[in-house]
């Protein structure tokens, strides 16, 4: 059998020791790890976020308008949703704190869902009165409710909260009462956000039958 060079071997060993290092202390401070690290991402996600902005709808290639969309491929759509989940689930535990956009310590809403999809070059304003305004509104129903999809808290005036549907009737979001970014059910948000649940905005649509123009957008093989 090959032996590894002495560098590679010691550098495996470092980051297996940092590793099992940061997760005693997550221990001790009784915090749950990560379902999936961002660093755990397979090849294919890697590809499909140095490649997004070839398939923004519209012509600017790096920014969303106010109402734009992702028009993607079926498979490629799952696979986009499935990162900003694992992105998502990667900073469960950090800190709330307003104004806040800090991975690993610290978010408030806002500051999480633009840091999410900033990773997968999704730019998205500040606010989550801004935010809300991104993407193709959908009906506020668990049932058709995709994973990525954005949840909207406020009064008809001023959303204040947000946070990104993960499927299974679950949330994650920076949660103000709870002090830090959780993942919990639809029905444990507490009846007071969800009086206040205003919308669902969709940001990753699935490609219908291409048209002359939808075609350049989407990707040549």
């Amino acid at each position: 059998m090959t032996r590894l060079p002495t560098r590679v071997a010691l550098t495996c060993l470092l980051m297996l020791a940092l590793g099992r290092d940061a997760q005693a202390q997550r221990s001790k401070r009784g915090e749950r790890a990560p379902r999936k690290p961002f660093a755990a991402f397979n090849e294919s996600a890697q590809r499909l976020k140095d490649s997004l902005a070839v398939r923004l709808k519209g012509p600017e290639s790096s920014l969303l308008g106010p109402t734009a969309s992702l028009i993607m491929p079926e498979t490629q759509e799952l696979i986009l949703r499935d990162s900003l989940i694992a992105i998502a689930r990667s900073q469960l535990g950090a800190r709330y704190r307003l104004g806040a956009e800090q991975p690993g310590k610290a978010f408030d809403c806002s500051g999480l869902v633009r840091f999410v999809m900033g990773m997968l070059r999704l730019d998205l304003p500040r606010t989550a009165d801004e935010q809300a305004q991104i993407g193709t509104e959908v009906p506020r129903d668990v049932a058709t409710l995709v994973p990525g999809d954005l949840l909207t808290f406020g009064t008809a005036r001023r959303i204040t909260h947000i946070g990104i549907y993960a499927g299974e009737g679950r949330v994650i979001h920076a949660s103000i009462t709870k002090r830090k970014v959780i993942e919990t059910d639809m029905e444990r948000l507490g009846p007071k956000l969800l009086r206040t649940w205003r919308s669902a905005r969709r940001i990753i649509v699935m490609a219908e039958p291409a048209t002359t123009a939808q075609a350049s957008l989407l990707p040549q093989p």
